[in-house]
């Protein structure tokens, strides 16, 4: 049976001196773009319509937290863009799928958002197959695609751009400071798909570089109720510490059941379950520990301030706002910003500038490598406080990952 895309509504609850200052926002991030708009030349190209973006995003299913949180970050990006006056002249129009982090759900909701609603580019989603499969449908169709989700999607294209930081982005940083503080036994746990396994590839490589050495490596099924028998394993081996790839429901699950048993009573953790759409389940679990991210709603500046204000004005939400959200948000300006460069809705003209914008925004100076596509950004080493406040204790360099791939 079909899952119909459905056009994502804008809610009631916008405020709008909230949007006005993310508009202000968006044009300053765009004006920042290294490929200069086409001005009077820029309706040439373009369609005399709306440009179109479909969004896959699991908002039902295990990886929920984080495909609404996909959905919330990128529906308000679109909000502030049209109210700074859109792409090349019109608004964007946003459409969300849910593949309910099923791929061949996912396959079937892209095929729909390409060939019945005709899309511009798509974005999306959580899960590595998920985002394999989309993005696969998506390349046949030489329409552009985008990830925000953390971790390498096992292929490439010429129209594909994913702005979620890279495995070695995400550990490069906070491996070495992990062994210094808890010692060089180190534990792995993830769930069993693509993307835990990548992760945990790239990271053995730097935790034998800084004098460590794994002595375990668990992994269990999406879904996986009972995470006992792992936690039994990772207790035999006694690791210093515990590097985690677990990932939606699961790692609220796996968390939960590591503090019951005791497992991290004396033991340090860190990972994809530190992340800030975590918290509200697992609160004192999480605090102070240490993690980096791509993003934090702490880092003191005057576009994270207002993206803040504007996400709780808009969703009503107090906790912490998730990564993926305020990825998903630059992701929409960001190819907002490429289209306004290209002058044009072509996959090509947009593609052949996506290397060439850099924006200075939430993520630090975001931007893409050419040859393989890899992003480029900040990442933030933070520490989990009392009440969920994800406090930067550093804003790190730039990870420049020169990881070969192909993507022409």
């Amino acid at each position: 049976m079909e899952t119909a895309p459905t056009t994502r509504r804008l809610s009631r609850r916008r405020a709008s001196a909230a949007l006005g200052a993310l508009a202000a926002i968006t044009l300053a991030l765009t004006a920042c773009g290294g490929g200069s708009f086409a001005g009077e030349d820029a309706d040439q190209g373009a369609e005399d319509r709306a440009f179109r973006l479909g969004l896959v995003a699991p908002t039902t299913g295990v990886a929920s937290l984080e495909g609404n949180s996909l959905v919330a970050g990128a529906t308000l990006a679109v909000e502030a863009v049209n109210a700074a006056g859109g792409v090349l002249g019109h608004p964007i129009e946003l459409t969300v799928a849910d593949d309910k982090s099923d791929a061949a759900t996912s396959t079937q909701v892209t095929q729909q958002l390409i060939r019945q609603n005709d899309v511009d580019y798509v974005l999306g989603t959580i899960a590595g197959d998920t985002s394999v499969a989309a993005g696969s449908v998506a390349a046949e169709a030489g329409v552009p695609f985008s990830t925000v989700v953390n971790g390498t999607v096992e292929f490439c294209s010429p129209h594909f751009w994913p702005f979620g930081a890279s495995e070695r982005m995400m550990v490069e940083d906070v491996i070495p400071l992990m062994i210094e503080e808890y010692g060089p036994r180190v534990g792995l746990v993830g769930n069993d798909y693509i993307f835990p396994h990548t992760y945990h590839s790239v990271a053995t490589e730097i935790i034998a570089e800084n004098g460590g050495e794994v002595v375990a490596e668990e992994y269990s099924q999406l879904g996986t109720a009972d995470w006992q028998p792992v936690i039994g394993k990772l207790e035999q081996a006694d690791p210093d510490w515990i590097l985690t790839a677990v990932v939606g429901g699961d790692a609220v699950s796996f968390m939960t059941q590591a503090d019951q048993f005791g497992l991290i009573d004396e033991r340090g953790i860190t990972g994809t379950t530190s992340q800030q759409e975590f918290y509200g389940a697992l609160g004192t679990i999480l605090e102070g520990r240490t993690t980096a991210l791509q993003y934090s709603d702490q880092t003191p500046g005057a576009d994270n301030e207002a993206f803040v204000a504007a996400y709780r004005e808009a969703y009503g939400d107090t906790g912490s706002i998730s990564a993926i959200a305020a990825t998903a948000y630059e992701a929409v300006r960001f190819i907002a910003a490429a289209v306004e460069a290209a002058g044009s809705y072509d996959a090509d003209a947009i593609s052949e500038q996506m290397s060439t914008i850099r924006l200075d925004g939430l993520l630090g100076n975001l931007g893409f490598r050419e040859d393989n596509h890899y992003v480029v950004s900040d990442m933030v080493l933070v520490r989990i406080d009392e009440g969920g406040v994800y406090t930067t204790l550093e804003v790190l360099d730039p990870i420049d990952d020169t990881t070969a791939r192909s993507c022409s």
